[in-house]
């Protein structure tokens, strides 16, 4: 994987986009070919079947892969060319056909989709240093009702440092002391701990708890 392809990291492909983009389909994958530096070069961006996404630059002349451009560790006037042209166009794939994916745990993406598809609302990704936090609001007066995170067991409570993924809803005061006796309830994690509670989403409470929280939530904020 070279250095650009690490960019795709984290992000979501939306397939829909590619087509539009500029991307022909082969089969089942698909391929971006764009000419670089005059005509010397060739980029070939290939999508396939497994959403992989390549990068590789071929020589014209050749007809050969240009495996320089591959080499993070090879500097040079040529090489540096060539990675600005490619970067423009990554960045430009990058910013039209992904958006980002922080969550991977399907509770969690469950749970966003479900929040968009009933209220229409989306994650927000509010805070710049803490690119891994992202608010849900009401639309119509702003009004966090999920905060979803990803954070150290040990920032939780939990023995390990393994990142976990966690959603904080509103709740009813006198409510939190029975919901923390089941598991995958935590006290609120950077919230207010009498009125929010965290809940790990790593399928411990289940999906259709998950929507009634959220629910809840709403009707709370």
């Amino acid at each position: 994987m070279t250095g650009i392809e690490e960019q795709f990291n984290g992000k979501k492909l939306l397939v829909k986009k590619l087509i539009p983009f500029g991307f022909t389909k082969e089969g089942s994958n698909y391929a971006l070919v764009r000419e670089i530096l005059g005509g010397q070069f060739r980029l070939e961006i290939r999508v396939g079947r497994n959403k992989k996404v390549s990068v590789k630059v071929f020589d014209n002349d050749s007809g050969e892969e240009y495996l320089l451009f591959s080499v993070l560790s090879v500097q040079g006037a040529l090489v540096g060319r060539i990675r600005k042209e490619v970067s423009a166009i990554t960045d430009k794939f990058i910013s039209e056909c992904f958006e980002t994916q922080i969550f991977k745990r399907k509770s969690a993406n469950d749970l966003i989709g479900y929040a968009e598809q009933k209220y229409g609302d989306k994650p927000e990704y509010l805070w710049e240093r803490f690119p891994q936090f992202a608010a849900i609001r009401k639309h119509e007066n702003k009004k966090w009702y999920c905060l979803l995170g990803t954070v150290e067991k040990s920032k939780v409570g939990l023995k390990g440092d393994e990142i976990i993924e966690v959603a904080n809803f509103k709740i009813v005061p006198k409510e939190l002391p029975e919901l923390l006796k089941k598991p995958g309830y935590l006290p609120a994690y950077h919230m207010n701990k009498k009125s929010w509670v965290t809940v790990i989403l790593d399928g411990t409470v289940s999906l259709t708890e998950i929507k009634k929280l959220l629910d809840k939530s709403y009707t709370l904020a």
